[in-house]
């Protein structure tokens, strides 16, 4: 498929940067109001959540805002369908992504079993505050998010860089993350994290993306998958409102800077996934060129208790291109 058609059958809205920079960064330009009220008590959080827990969707649930301890405020979107039997999912998203970037799809067939909440971390798209340079110190921000949420009890699922994240929320908090998705990402000090092809670096790097370089990212070449990519940047134009603020180039930066720091290939520090003892399922595409499989299989080897599954056909964006499979699969391990 060539560039041209690429561009000609994706919405414009569905542009983005690198792994899903900013989605529709020309119409966040212009987003409007956000539809509920600042909010800085649980009372009122939980209040918009009642009003719309089982009837929004991925494109029409809200964005939500709170301010945390620290001073910063964050962008969310919180809706679903909470059980007696399951805790919230917090998703942390991946580099240069905000929280359009998720495919509805992927999203709606996990809300449609659970509570789900998209975090934008600290500086990423609509929320307040520089990002930080380290994953270490996003595990900390997304904490004092969960922590403003006054939740006692949630699973984690983290994509990418957002898995990086996850892993340090996991083992700073061991007593409320029950159980942890992690989908194309990889353990600290894992082998091949730090992309030296030229095409890939430069499209990673860009200040403006477009499809054609997301396709070329995230889905292997070849027409199943590509065709695949281009139903997921079709999806991303469903949302038509309320759309998240574009990732800013500074965010791009510190988190290249966080996630290079992370690859540098060291198996000692391997070591410390021993202390992440809840169930863990772990999942990429077997062809992913952004985070090689083989850092999921290091996952799995380290992890006391986890579940590998390697996608075929498949590369980084594995979780848009079988969206309901692999969303089934999470609400399958998250109800065990």
């Amino acid at each position: 498929m060539s560039s041209t058609n690429r561009r000609t059958r994706v919405p414009r809205r569905t542009a983005m940067a690198l792994a899903g920079v900013s989605v529709v960064a020309a119409v966040a330009a212009t987003a409007p109001s956000m539809a509920n009220a600042v909010s800085g008590s649980s009372g009122g959080t939980r209040q918009a959540v009642t009003r719309t827990q089982n009837t929004e969707t991925a494109s029409t649930a809200p964005n939500l805002r709170v301010k945390a301890a620290g001073g910063v405020t964050y962008q969310y979107r919180r809706f679903g369908r909470p059980t007696a039997n399951s805790v919230p999912l917090v998703f942390f998203q991946h580099f240069r992504g905000n929280l359009d970037a998720w495919d509805p799809k992927l999203i709606d067939t996990i809300a449609a079993e659970r509570e789900v909440i998209l975090l934008d971390n600290v500086g990423v798209g609509g929320s307040t505050g520089t990002t930080p340079s380290t994953n270490q110190q996003m595990a900390l921000d997304a904490i004092d998010f969960i922590d403003a949420l006054k939740l006692p009890r949630y699973d984690l699922f983290g994509f990418s860089l957002g898995g990086e994240v996850a892993q340090e929320v996991a083992l700073r908090r061991p007593w409320q993350v029950r159980r942890v998705v992690l989908a194309g990402t990889g353990p600290q000090g894992g082998v091949d994290q730090r992309a030296t092809d030229p095409d890939t670096l430069q499209r990673t790097l860009k200040d403006n993306p477009g499809p054609e370089d997301y396709l070329f990212l995230f889905f292997k070449n070849t027409p199943t998958s590509q065709a695949a990519g281009t139903q997921f940047l079709q999806r991303l134009g469903q949302r038509t409102t309320d759309h998240d603020a574009p990732t800013s180039l500074t965010t791009r930066d510190h988190q290249l800077t966080a996630w290079s720091e992370w690859g540098i290939t060291d198996t000692s520090k391997m070591v410390r996934l021993k202390s992440l003892f809840q169930p863990v399922l772990v999942a990429d595409g077997e062809s992913d060129i952004l985070m090689p499989a083989k850092n999921s299989h290091l996952l799995a080897k380290y992890l006391p208790n986890a579940r590998l599954h390697i996608y075929p056909d498949a590369g980084h964006g594995f979780l848009y291109q079988y969206a309901v499979k692999f969303g089934t699969e999470v609400n399958t391990f998250l109800d065990r």
